[in-house]
C-alpha cells in the first residue's frame, strides 16, 4: 500500500512496447534500475507502467534498440499539477463564482406574505421595508425578532407575525386580529337571525310584529323599535290638533323559534387514494451564459405515478445572472379501498353528523331528528341525510336606518 501510494506522489506511466522481443528491453531497463511492473502482454506488444523518473531512461533503451514507446496513460500528482496548472484560469474563475454565489445568497431577494386577508400586502411588505427587510437587504444587517415586534406594534390590524428566511427568500406569515362585532347602543329592531316558525315572543321594549306559529324568513322584523302611541279610548270623540309621532327605541326581547337544518354526507364503496411512498430523486442544473451545468443529476425518476416540482431562481452576480433550476420527484403509490355497505353507511353517518353540527353549531336544544338514506341498493356511492329540529332563540338586533328626512 506504501509502494501504490509512493508511485502516485512520484508520477506513473502507462506504456506501450512495440517491437520483436519486448522482453529484450525489458530486461536491459531492469539491469539499469529501471522500476517496471504490472507488464502484460497484447496482440501488438507489451503494455507495463514505469515511474516518472524512469521513463526516459526507458525511452532512450527503446530508441538505441529501434524498439517503439507509446504512452498509453498518465497518473499521479506531478501530471495533476500540470493539468492544474493549464486550467489555472478555469479554477480561479470557477472559486470566484462559488464565492460570489455565496456572497450573494446572503442576501434577501425575495419577499412574500401568507395569512393576510383584510390588510393589503403592500402595506406589510413596507412596514417590512421599514425595518430592514426588503429585496436586497443584507441578512446581517436586521434582527428577525426585532423586525417582527417592530411591525406589530405600526401594524394594529395584525395579532402575530413571523419572518422565516429560507435561502434568498423571507416568508412573511401574519394572523389578523378578530375585533368583536360593535355592540349596538342606538335605536334598533330584534330581527330574524334565520329562517324559522315561530314559538314564543317575549317583549320587554318595542312592539312585536310576529306571533306563534308563523314562519319568518333572515332578516325579517320580530319586534320593531319604531313605537307608535297608544290611542286614548276616552279620547277618540275628541278631535286631535296634530298627528303624534312615533318614537324610536332599542327593541330588546326573545324570540323562541322551530328551527331546521340537513347535513349530508357520503362514502364510496371503493375508493382509490394517491399517497406519497416517501421516495424522491431531484436534479439541478445551472443555467450560465446560455449554457447548463448539471450540479445534481437524478438517481431515479421513472416512478409509475408522481408529483414533479420545478423550481427557478434568478441569481445576478458579478459575473452576470445566473438561474437556478432545481426538480424534484416524489413518488406516488396507489391505494385502493373497499368497504362493506354497513361500513361505508357508518362512514356517510358520521360525514353527515360533521357536515350538520358545523352548520348548527353547539349547545342547541334538540326536539326531532331523523335520518333518510338517499342512495339505492345497486349504488356505488352510498348518501345519507340528516335532519335535525331545535328550538333556540332567533332574536338579533339590527340597527335602524334613519333616512335624511327622518323617515
Amino acid at each position: 500500500m506504501s509502494n501504490r501510494f509512493l508511485n502516485q506522489l512520484a508520477g506513473i506511466i502507462k506504456v506501450n512496447l512495440r517491437g520483436e522481443r519486448p522482453e529484450k528491453i525489458i530486461n536491459l531497463a531492469l539491469s539499469r534500475g529501471i522500476h517496471i511492473w504490472d507488464i502484460k502482454k497484447t496482440i501488438d506488444g507489451m503494455d507495463m507502467k514505469v515511474k516518472s523518473s524512469g521513463f526516459e531512461a526507458l525511452e532512450n533503451i527503446c530508441e538505441e534498440n529501434n524498439y517503439s514507446l507509446e504512452v498509453v496513460k498518465q497518473e499521479g500528482v506531478p501530471f495533476l499539477k500540470a493539468l492544474f496548472v493549464r486550467r489555472l484560469g478555469f479554477w480561479v474563475g470557477a472559486v470566484i463564482f462559488i464565492a460570489a454565489l455565496y456572497f450573494m445568497a446572503s442576501f434577501i431577494w425575495f419577499i412574500d406574505v401568507s395569512g393576510n386577508q383584510k390588510v393589503d400586502k403592500s402595506r406589510i411588505i413596507m412596514m417590512a421595508a421599514k425595518y430592514g427587510v426588503y429585496p436586497g437587504a443584507p441578512r446581517w444587517t436586521f434582527s428577525r425578532s426585532e423586525v417582527e415586534g417592530a411591525m406589530l406594534r405600526d401594524l394594529s390590524e395584525l395579532a402575530y407575525v413571523k419572518i422565516d428566511i429560507k435561502g434568498v427568500k423571507a416568508n412573511i406569515e401574519v394572523v389578523e386580529k378578530i375585533f368583536p362585532r360593535e355592540e349596538i347602543s342606538g335605536p334598533c329592531h330584534i330581527v330574524a337571525a334565520k329562517e324559522a316558525v315561530v314559538e314564543e315572543v317575549l317583549v320587554l321594549a318595542g312592539e312585536a310584529q310576529v306571533e306563534a306559529g308563523k314562519a319568518v324568513s333572515k332578516g325579517e322584523i320580530l319586534i320593531s323599535g319604531v313605537v307608535y302611541p297608544q290611542k286614548n279610548p276616552f279620547m277618540e270623540e275628541v278631535e286631535e290638533v296634530a298627528e303624534e309621532k312615533p318614537s324610536l327605541v332599542r327593541a330588546r326581547g326573545r324570540v323562541k323559534a322551530r328551527v331546521w337544518y340537513q347535513g349530508y354526507g357520503e362514502c364510496r364503496l371503493r375508493t382509490e387514494k394517491m399517497l406519497l411512498s416517501g421516495k424522491e430523486s431531484s436534479e439541478i442544473k445551472l443555467e450560465i451564459g446560455g449554457k447548463t451545468i448539471s450540479i445534481k443529476k437524478a438517481k431515479i425518476k421513472d416512478y409509475d405515478f408522481s408529483i414533479c416540482e420545478m423550481k427557478e431562481k434568478k441569481i445576478k452576480t458579478p459575473l452576470g445572472s445566473v438561474r437556478v433550476y432545481k426538480t424534484r420527484w416524489q413518488e406516488q403509490r396507489k391505494k385502493v379501498t373497499l368497504y362493506s355497505e354497513e361500513e361505508a353507511l357508518s362512514k356517510a353517518q358520521e360525514k353527515a353528523k360533521k357536515n350538520l353540527l358545523e352548520k348548527m353549531g353547539k349547545d342547541k336544544n334538540i326536539i326531532d331528528q331523523r335520518k333518510r338514506l338517499l342512495s339505492s341498493p345497486s349504488d356505488l356511492i352510498i348518501r345519507v341525510q340528516l335532519s335535525v329540529e331545535t328550538i333556540e332563540d332567533i332574536a338579533r338586533a339590527e340597527p335602524i336606518n334613519i333616512g335624511p328626512n327622518g323617515n
